[in-house]
């Protein structure tokens, strides 16, 4: 785990950590693992933000590794743009006309998923065009060349 943490430059995400049933049996907890690694747990969901290569603060480790891969391509992109209709969402990331959330908590959490109903509401509302991600298009393969490339530049 350690090792993961270091060739990545971040703590491991447990959704790509492939025996995450025998970490949990060990050390009862990913959090333990993740601290007795040397690393520092993300104990309370969204408190701890993460800085992406191009120095963007993102709300979390998945959101992270989406602006790393869109830097690495040299796409531009805007973080926490606010929906038109003065709500107060804010989508993920815009890249020109496109609209790219991570509903990373969807099917978790009722008040996420009714966030999430909201949000899309919005964007039917406002006619944007919205790419939705999940972490099953991040772990445990990376799949964002295959379900961003070509609507990115398909539009």
């Amino acid at each position: 785990m350690r090792s993961a943490g270091k060739d990545n430059d971040r703590i491991p995400y447990k959704k790509e950590w492939q025996h995450y049933g025998a970490v949990r049996l060990r050390f009862g907890t990913w959090n333990k693992a993740i601290k007795i690694a040397g690393f520092d747990p993300n104990p309370v969901m969204f408190a701890h933000k993460h800085t992406a290569k191009d120095g963007h603060k993102c709300d979390s480790l998945s959101e992270k590794i989406i602006d790393d891969w869109l830097f690495a391509k040299n796409i531009r992109h805007e973080r926490n743009y606010p929906y038109p209709g003065n709500e107060g969402f804010t989508v993920d990331f815009k890249i020109g006309n496109n609209w790219i959330e991570f509903f990373g908590l969807s099917g978790k959490l009722k008040w996420y998923d009714e966030l999430k109903r909201r949000k899309l509401k919005l964007a039917r509302k406002f006619n944007l065009k919205v790419i939705e991600l999940y972490p099953k298009d991040i772990f445990p393969i990376d799949k964002l060349d295959n379900k961003l490339v070509f609507k990115l530049f398909s539009s």
